[in-house]
């Protein structure tokens, strides 16, 4: 294996959400929105959607951010408070879990 990168200090920050069935594809719409919004924020280096395989109505927001501040700066923010106005879209109350990473090592796995 071959060290590609090695990254000190960073927040990651999970957002977990079920959208009511027949509110799927509005809740998507919103979804992509937002992201476009954090993909756009200072401090945040990645966003991804992952859709749950068992529940096709469950949803991950995974995101990561240079610190602690700039992702708390987002979600304190107006644009995030425009997806939280969409409550009337989803079964639960979004959950936000941030995990703070002090070091990551990428590795290439290589036959």
């Amino acid at each position: 294996m071959r060290c590609i990168a090695v990254i000190t200090a960073m927040l990651l920050a999970s957002l977990s959400f079920r959208a009511q069935p027949h509110k799927r594809a509005e809740a998507l719409s919103a979804v992509d929105s937002l992201v476009q919004r954090m993909r756009g924020s200072t401090g945040c280096a990645r966003t991804r959607i992952l859709i749950d395989t068992e529940d096709a109505n469950a949803f991950l927001i995974a995101s990561e951010w240079s610190d602690h501040d700039a992702a708390e700066a987002f979600f304190t923010s107006r644009e995030f408070q425009i997806f939280r106005g969409v409550r009337i879209l989803m079964r639960d109350e979004p959950l936000i879990v941030l995990d703070d990473v002090r070091s990551r090592i990428t590795r290439l796995l290589r036959n």
